[in-house]
């Protein structure tokens, strides 16, 4: 082999390559950012239309329906949703993945400006934007001090927020529990009726001052100035001068009629921490920055910035995502240091000398280290994924090394030289190693190329395992011939003492093990049948095992914290629901697990956030406390509430989700509340809600036309004078100190706070008349919704439910025949399972699967010059299936994402296997040997090595299966997995592999005397 060759002859030459290799990988492994998850760039864009105060129908109609229709027509658009809540509607627009994110945004970005003159007026500019996975908060923080909320918000947006904003990486920084300086000018409507004003008299009186207009310029021969006209307002109080009207010779000012105040916005939230009053910062990073790094930027910013706040403020940090991603890595490295540790224990183990343990074990560091280069080349990053590929790799990628130095070790026995043995040795089983490295990289290539949303995480998933096996390829076919050549000695020095002892008494077991196998293959190949027939029962009992598995997508791993979400009463004002999040906080805190708690509330929804002990230092596991915990709020009344624990690779989703859609609401609610009751009834259903909820009340004041033609009342300006009242109406800008700050026309908050505030307000009629509101109008209430969602056009309502007991596959199939059964369906409404684009990328997974397995077939078929023998190999095949189940059933595992990665592992190893043994044995049949003989001395030779590569990818995968580090749930599985598959598939396809390729033979040899047959005849 020339690779081997130059090696051993050019021991310089080689070394400085992988110098070299080594500085550069160690160097990209530093510059590689640390995520999470792979940086996905998926084709959604948001379409985001706000307009204050209407209702969520009324955007429905006027707004979300033209955007829905406008952007329906972009080429490449799979579906539509839409949530519209009050005064805003939002809508998501999703592509093919083979859709340019950013194609994509301009396309919607031209198409919404196309329609931007049909929305009504009064709607703010609509905000486009390309949705990013990454943006979520990485970081939260309290702000708490003992002063007023006001001087506290000024604080955080003069201080805390601009230092946050200057920090690499961070890309917003959102608050919440604040309030901002306005100036409120609050009218008295018996004083506007008294002086025959209407509000948008005060209001346009108001547009008009506080201004700075550009006049122009004058130019001479050499000169050129600017003109400009300015009648800004510099105090709060100077609001009060600004002259309204003339009134029988009278001028009447603001002070006439109204309140000028320096006041506070109202608060749209409100936040707790440990119980106390705060204001929220949530932290986002910018998109494809390093979590770990923004993190560390943020902290050395919160040090200055503590120095800059006064006494008794401090800033809490509340949650850290950097952490548990540090922790997640972190255990994956200790995972990998303790597989290489065990691998390479066994290599000693069977080799008894160190210098060959060397040779094999310098592999791994190599291998993984010259992986980064091609990781940082691909843009990756080091995340969940990439690190669970290179544990997955430790056994593999030692398994090269391994095989070469066996063989050079079986070599050094027959008397040769170690410079020959290498060259031999090399030389005589590269086109095994060969086809066996590719087989891997033919089942982990397809992973890499799986389309659709799944394919974006796991693409690094794939390519990194491919990566590292072609580098360790690459390792075996120079690096361990040349170490070889150097280190080995024909002479036998093995460990002397007590651990020589041991190891020389391995080695006559292990011999005795190999006689006997070789003695029982022998045995087996005569009762080849029953041997089937023996193996097909195994398999059959072990499929039969599946549906007692249980399926989920992603494991759930226990990161200690705890979200709970709950929906309160429509209706309820700010104070009234932060009432309720402190009876809600207690109940929590009777838990000692429960170690911080940080509260979010809105008008109808409060969130709390609670942080855990380690679960090293508990008993219970998060979704166990979490149970409890359900149990309690189950009890408070008033509220429709969900508990989630926290878990890599998800969100606050549920487990299960039905979708009822249609376009008639009311029936669609029926519906929905019949099916939330069915469910109620099954004890597997958790946490179980419906999307759609009753908004606040509303009064209607309908517009008598005719009335109102007859006085000559404009009905906008009923509308406008309700809005400006009861609502506020921006009207001007205040240029303060630091910033420009809102100036809000409203009516006096005593004057607003019931139904009989509508009387005593005029509107402006014919002749300057004013005009009793009540006059023309009438009165009629309802209800407006709370929220309003629409998939593909239609209305919809989400079902959810967490399960509990039961897979929630099972669930969903066995709920979704009942309820479509027992409720019949209206004509128009369908309820279905909602789109789980996780749950296409699992059918793609099985896909790459089974691509995986026609390229090993392809790789046999190549070296073997042969699509006969391969056959044989790919009955070794669904082997691994056995103990892959096994495995999972016996650790109590799930079948998952990452168990089906397992089994595809496992595919590439069992062919690993199969290749070494009948390779030997095709070469001992080209020397002349019969098959039986053939066989039997190719189990005798190539049982060690497969032995030797079967238990260091076990041992290897040891800390992965029992570790119980953050995190470690996740790749657990495919530990599982692996190492049942292995145990069985490395015992079963020393048996059935040779039984098959007999039979194969004899079907060859059937095949060619019948046509020898033939042709004699012909």
């Amino acid at each position: 082999m020339i690779l081997a060759d130059v090696s051993i002859k050019r021991p310089v030459f080689i070394t400085v390559i992988f110098v070299v290799l080594l500085v550069v990988g160690i160097l990209s492994y530093n510059r590689l950012t640390v995520n999470d998850m792979p940086q996905a760039d998926i084709p959604y864009v948001t379409v985001t239309v706000e307009q204050r105060g209407a209702s969520p129908e009324q955007l429905e109609t006027k707004v979300t329906k033209l955007v829905e229709e406008a952007a329906g027509q972009i080429s490449g658009v799979k579906h539509i949703s839409s949530t519209i809540t009050e005064g805003v509607s939002n809508t998501v627009l999703e592509f093919s993945m083979d859709k340019s994110a950013d194609v994509a945004v301009q396309e919607v970005r031209d198409k919404v400006g196309s329609i931007r003159g049909q929305l009504p007026q009064e709607v703010e500019e609509p905000v486009i934007a390309k949705f990013d996975m990454s943006a979520e908060a990485i970081f939260s923080l309290a702000v708490s001090g003992t002063g007023e909320t006001k001087e506290l918000s000024q604080l955080v947006d003069d201080v805390v927020k601009k230092g946050l904003y200057t920090v690499k990486g961070v890309g917003a920084v959102n608050i919440q529990g604040n309030t901002g300086r306005e100036i409120h000018i609050l009218l008295d409507k018996e004083k506007l009726a008294s002086f025959g004003l209407t509000t948008s008299e005060v209001v346009n009186s108001l547009q008009s001052d506080n201004l700075e207009m550009q006049g122009g310029k004058v130019t001479d021969a050499s000169t050129e100035i600017s003109l400009s006209t300015t009648s800004n307002i510099n105090k709060v109080e100077d609001f009060s001068n600004v002259l309204i009207a003339k009134r029988a010779g009278s001028e009447i000012r603001v002070r006439d009629v109204a309140e000028v105040r320096d006041g506070m916005k109202d608060r749209e939230s409100l936040c707790f921490y440990q119980g106390k009053p705060a204001i929220g910062i949530d932290i986002i990073k910018q998109s494809g920055a390093n979590t770990v790094k923004v993190s560390e930027n943020v902290k050395e910013e919160l040090t200055r910035i503590a120095g800059l706040l006064p006494e008794g403020v401090k800033v809490d940090i509340v949650r850290d995502n950097s952490q548990a991603v540090k922790d997640t890595v972190n255990n994956v490295n200790k995972t990998v240091l303790e597989g290489c540790i065990l691998a390479v224990a066994i290599i000693f183990l069977f080799l008894n000398k160190w210098q060959s343990t060397l040779t094999s074990a310098i592999s791994l560091p190599i291998s993984i280290i010259t992986t980064f280069i091609a990781m940082k080349l691909m843009n990756f990053s080091i995340n969940t994924m990439s690190m669970m590929a290179i544990s997955l790799s430790v056994g593999l990628l030692i398994d090269d090394a391994i095989v070469v130095i066996e063989n050079i070790e079986r070599h050094l026995g027959m008397g040769k030289s170690p410079f020959q043995a290498a060259q031999d040795a090399t030389s005589e089983i590269g086109l095994a190693v060969l086809a066996t490295s590719l087989s891997v990289v033919a089942v982990f290539l397809p992973v890499a190329l799986v389309s659709g949303f799944i394919g974006k995480i796991f693409i690094e998933f794939g390519l990194t395992v491919v990566f590292s096996m072609l580098v360790s390829l690459f390792v075996s076919f120079t690096l361990v011939p040349m170490m070889s050549a150097k280190l080995l000695k024909a002479e036998d020095k093995r460990e002397k003492g007590i651990i020589g002892k041991f190891l020389g008494w391995f080695d006559q077991r292990f011999d005795k093990l190999a006689g006997n196998y070789s003695q029982l293959l022998k045995v087996v190949l005569r009762h080849r049948v029953k041997t089937l027939v023996l193996v097909f029962a195994m398999f059959a009992g072990s499929i039969a095992l599946v549906p007692g598995l249980g399926f989920t997508f992603l494991p759930a791993t226990d990161l200690g914290e705890l979200t709970i979400d709950v929906g309160l009463d429509s209706g309820l004002s700010l104070e009234a629901a932060g009432q309720k999040a402190k009876n809600l906080e207690s109940i929590a805190l009777k838990y000692p697990e429960v170690r911080s708690m940080y509260t979010t509330v809105g008008m109808d929804e409060v969130s709390i956030y609670l942080k855990l002990s380690d679960k090293k230092e508990r008993k219970d596991s998060a979704k166990d406390i979490a149970e409890k915990m359900r149990n309690d709020y189950e009890k408070v009344p008033g509220i429709e509430f969900a508990i989630y624990t926290a878990s890599m690779g998800s969100g606050t989703a549920k487990d299960v989700t039905f979708n009822i859609r249609g376009n008639d609401y009311e029936q669609m609610q029926t519906i929905a509340l019949a099916a939330k009751q069915m469910l109620r009834e099954d004890p597997s259903a958790r946490d179980i809600s419906i999307s759609y909820k009753a908004g606040k009340p509303k009064l209607q004041l309908e517009v008598d036309r005719d009335q109102a033609a007859d006085l000559g009342v404009n009905s906008a300006a009923v509308g406008e004078t309700l809005n400006t009242l009861f609502d506020g109406v921006v009207v001007s800008k205040f240029n303060g100190a630091k910033d420009r700050y809102d100036v809000r026309v409203s009516l006096e908050e005593d004057q607003r706070v019931d139904l009989g505030s509508l009387s005593g307000i005029y509107v402006s009629g014919s002749n300057e008349r004013m005009v009793p509101l009540d006059q023309v109008t009438r009165k009629a209430f309802a209800t407006t919704s709370s929220t309003l969602q629409r998939y593909d056009r239609a209305g919809e309502i989400e079902l959810s439910a967490n399960v509990t007991g039961i897979s929630a596959d099972d669930f969903s199939a066995l709920n979704l025949q009942k309820l479509n059964h027992e409720l019949q369906m209206p004509k128009g409404i369908s309820l279905v399972l909602a789109d789980d684009p996780m749950g296409d990328g699992f059918i793609e997974l099985v896909i790459a699967l089974g691509m995986g397995i026609l390229f090993i077939f392809l790789v046999m078929a190549a070296q073997f010059e042969s699509y006969i023998d391969p056959v044989a190999i790919m009955f070794a095949l669904p082997l691994a299936i056995i103990g892959a189940i096994l495995g999972l059933f016996i650790a109590g595992s799930q079948l998952s994402v990452m168990s089906l990665i397992g089994v595809i592992l496992l595919m590439g190893l069992v062919a690993k296997n199969a290749i070494l043994l009948v390779d030997y044995a095709r070469q001992k049949r080209s020397e002349g040997a019969e098959i039986y003989n053939a066989l039997a001395e190719a189990g005798l030779v190539r049982l060690r090595p497969i032995v030797m590569t079967s238990l260091a990818m076990i041992f290897g995968m040891l800390p992965s299966a029992f570790a119980q580090a953050t995190g470690s749930e996740m790749y657990a599985p495919m530990a599982h997995a692996v190492i049942g598959g292995l145990i069985t598939s490395t015992i079963l396809t020393l048996f059935v592999v040779p039984v098959i390729y007999t039979l194969l033979d004899d079907c060859k040899k059937m095949f060619r005397r019948q046509s020898s047959v033939i042709s004699v005849k012909g």
